[in-house]
């Protein structure tokens, strides 16, 4: 039997409502249930995800962000934060994350802000869990 196409796989990866569960039980009281976040504490993820997810390496960098964390100053719509996001490897199945990430992308306007979305699989995260990185690490990867 032929392996699945990724466009099979990710019609088989059911994450609407494990995303939504996952967000709202570790995510939603930073980035709050409408994902604007918190002003000068925590950043937006409606309307900057698409935006990260679209640029060149950004699929790894968010996979990234939520099994590392971030430390450092980022800015976003302007305006700069500089909390510390905690690294969930240890709390988070890949199937979590992948679904969570998929969750943050298409709520909140974001899904109409993105071109050719491509759901994250579990499978990517798993391959990102052995780097290692540190939070400050995943800084120095955050696209432009």
């Amino acid at each position: 039997m032929p392996a699945e196409t990724p466009v099979a796989q990710a019609a088989e990866f059911d994450w609407q409502e494990l995303g939504d569960k996952t967000y709202t039980a570790n995510c939603m009281a930073c980035h709050q249930a409408n994902g604007q976040g918190i002003p000068a504490a925590f950043p937006p993820l409606a309307g900057h995800m698409p935006d990260l997810y679209s640029a060149e390496g950004g699929r790894e960098y968010i996979i990234n962000v939520v099994l590392y964390g971030l430390m450092g100053e980022i800015e976003v719509n302007g305006a700069k934060y500089n909390s510390v996001m905690t690294p969930w490897a240890a709390v988070l199945s890949d199937e979590q994350i992948a679904a969570t990430l998929n969750h943050e992308l298409t709520s909140w306007g974001n899904d109409a802000l993105l071109t050719d979305f491509m759901p994250i699989m579990p499978e990517e995260v798993a391959a990102q869990r052995d780097k290692g990185l540190s939070s400050a690490d995943v800084l120095g990867l955050r696209p432009e």
